[in-house]
């Protein structure tokens, strides 16, 4: 059995129509356009990965909501972003656990002839420091994020004020995952 990935590239241009509810010739405007654009082979035939068939439903979902092919464009932009601040963030966050593995000690002392024992565990002072720039870091990353899931709550309701009129009556809330 062969293990797919979702980025591979494997459907051809008519099969990736069929999945997404469009027509072939929709899916090369987008990939003029550069909405979604799909691996070649050597012959330069199209091949679409489940990943881009879910950008396309996600695209034909916009445009049936009124949202225009510019706004499109700049949601699918900031949503990209949003995914790579993401992945920054597990990245460190990844980095402050392996880190913080690395810093914890056990220590023993024995004190006398008596055989009394004492352990100590903790960080060194050093590392102590590192771990709070590490924290200060994790923190700055965070503000960021927030400010980006704002910039693209606001790019959303200006593509949808500016594509559909009557959107702005009704002012849907865009809620992104925290």
């Amino acid at each position: 059995m062969v293990n797919r990935h979702k980025h591979d590239p494997v459907y051809v241009i008519s099969v990736a129509a069929q999945l997404a509810d469009m027509h072939p010739q929709t899916l090369r405007q987008y990939d003029r356009m550069g909405l979604v654009v799909p691996a070649r082979q050597a012959g330069g035939q199209r091949r679409y990965s489940a990943e881009d068939v879910r950008r396309l439903r996600r695209i034909q979902s916009l445009s049936r909501d009124g949202v225009s092919l510019e706004g499109i464009r700049r949601i699918v932009e900031l949503e990209a972003e949003v995914q790579e601040l993401r992945d920054t963030v597990g990245d460190l966050v990844d980095q402050i656990t392996v880190m913080r593995s690395h810093v914890s000690f056990s220590r023993t002392f024995t004190a006398g002839s008596s055989g009394v024992t004492t352990n100590i565990h903790g960080p060194a002072t050093s590392q102590r420091h590192h771990d709070d720039d590490a924290a200060a870091a994790y923190r700055e990353e965070r503000r960021r994020k927030r400010f980006d899931r704002d910039r693209v709550e606001q790019a959303v309701m200006f593509a949808l004020e500016q594509s559909k009129p009557q959107y702005a009556l009704n002012r849907p809330r865009l809620v992104l995952p925290r």
